[in-house]
């Protein structure tokens, strides 16, 4: 018993290790990349935002991952650094739970309501003319993504009527007490993470199924430019949700068996408690995504490039 307690703690500490320097090899260039993306949207918003509909939820998604790598993340990989919540006053535990919760939902909103939005500006772009439906179609639902998840996490870790209990002696910050309370915790699960997913799935692969399709139909009418769109608007979104896909997927999975199924599922194995670590990637990660997803700023890039070893070559 020794020794498996004593192989446990071993590959624990392992885990934490190959975590800590993953996530700090991710965090510093999504971090420049982050920026890069900001300041070209900011000196060509009328081209990027303006004229752009479909970068609009690239460049929220860019805001989420800029939130997330420097208000959430650092504390992350301080914990897998030192094995411990460096920080642990009730105040921090708490507004750090709201930060992780609010952004993860924010992000998975935003993801699937692109997913259903690229099936509008792919098929039916003429919906964008008329204002109304604009609002309808596009704006309102990103508004919605982006205040719905802080208001719902305000209400469960501040005002949920229950008391969280901070034990001295644990090493890490303890959930807020809304956890506890079992159908609460599947609500939030399913509403705020399942449900995104699973549009997210569904709405990708009935995509790829009406994209097909309408390749067909475009090759007997010839109408090469609409396929060119088509296929241009589809693979920014599909890089995207492969990313929440592979990066939530296995953990909501696990989740749904662990509390529908088979009840001491990570008890049982503690190693499948790594597979959880996969989340903490989809923001920093979906940056290097976002920026190709931007062809205007890939050329621009390549440009400068260009003319920097130009110059250099002069010289």
């Amino acid at each position: 018993m020794e020794n498996d307690s004593v192989s446990n703690s071993t590959g624990i500490s392992t885990v934490y290790f190959i975590t800590f320097i993953s996530l700090l090899i991710v965090e510093i260039p999504s971090i420049c990349c982050t920026l890069l993306i900001m300041i070209y949207i900011c000196c060509h918003w009328q081209l990027t935002i303006v004229k752009s509909l479909h970068h609009h939820v690239i460049f929220l998604l860019i805001l989420v991952s800029f939130f997330y790598v420097t208000l959430d993340l650092p504390f992350t990989i301080s914990t897998y650094r030192l094995g411990y919540d460096y920080f642990r006053t009730p105040s921090f535990c708490l507004w750090w739970f709201w930060v992780d919760y609010t952004i993860s939902a924010m992000s998975l909103f935003l993801t699937a309501t692109a997913s259903i939005q690229r099936h509008f500006l792919i098929f039916n772009s003429h919906w964008f003319r008329i204002k109304r439906t604009r609002w309808f179609v596009h704006f309102f639902p990103l508004i919605f993504c982006i205040t719905y998840p802080p208001l719902c996490y305000i209400a469960l870790v501040y005002f949920y009527p229950c008391e969280t209990v901070f034990p001295e002696e644990e090493t890490t910050c303890a959930a807020p007490c809304y956890g506890r309370i079992i159908l609460i915790f599947n609500l939030d699960w399913v509403i705020n993470c399942i449900i995104p997913i699973f549009i997210i799935v569904l709405s990708n692969i009935v995509l790829i199924c009406r994209i097909v399709c309408s390749r067909q139909r475009v090759r007997q009418r010839r109408h090469f430019s609409k396929w060119k769109k088509q296929k241009k608007l589809f693979f920014q979104l599909l890089g995207l949700s492969m990313l929440y896909i592979c990066g939530w997927g296995p953990t909501t999975v696990l989740s749904m068996m662990n509390t529908f199924i088979m009840p001491d599922l990570f008890d049982n194995n503690p190693g499948m408690n790594s597979i959880q670590c996969l989340v903490y990637f989809v923001c920093p990660l979906q940056t290097f995504i976002c920026i190709f997803a931007m062809p205007e700023l890939v050329h621009f890039i390549r440009i400068r490039i260009i003319r920097r070893f130009k110059v250099v070559a002069i010289q």
